[in-house]
């Protein structure tokens, strides 16, 4: 049953990422890869202790270059959608 929970939750906050990196301000998009990061710090001694392995720091790095990733292709959505409203506008202008 937790293996459920744990991925109700990754989509929950993947959804959030998507919708955050979509907004005007920059900074809305970084608040989950912050959150994550100091997480990661907080958590992964805590949970592991001296025994993380390579495979749990690549684990922790995937999530953050996901989160970064979701981001970036945000911002990249918000360009591309401000761009055709220019040309939208500039299209009637001439018009």
């Amino acid at each position: 049953m937790f293996h459920v929970y744990g991925w109700l939750i990754a989509i929950g906050v993947l959804v959030v990422q998507f919708l955050l990196s979509r907004r005007t301000n920059v900074y809305w998009g970084a608040i989950l890869p912050v959150l994550y990061v100091v997480f990661i710090i907080i958590w992964l001694p805590e949970r592991f202790g001296k025994e993380i392995t390579f495979s749990v720091i690549l684990a922790a790095v995937g999530g953050l270059v996901f989160l970064l990733g979701m981001w970036i292709n945000g911002r990249e959505y918000l360009k591309k959608k401000r761009k055709k409203e220019l040309e939208k506008m500039e299209l009637h202008d001439i018009e």
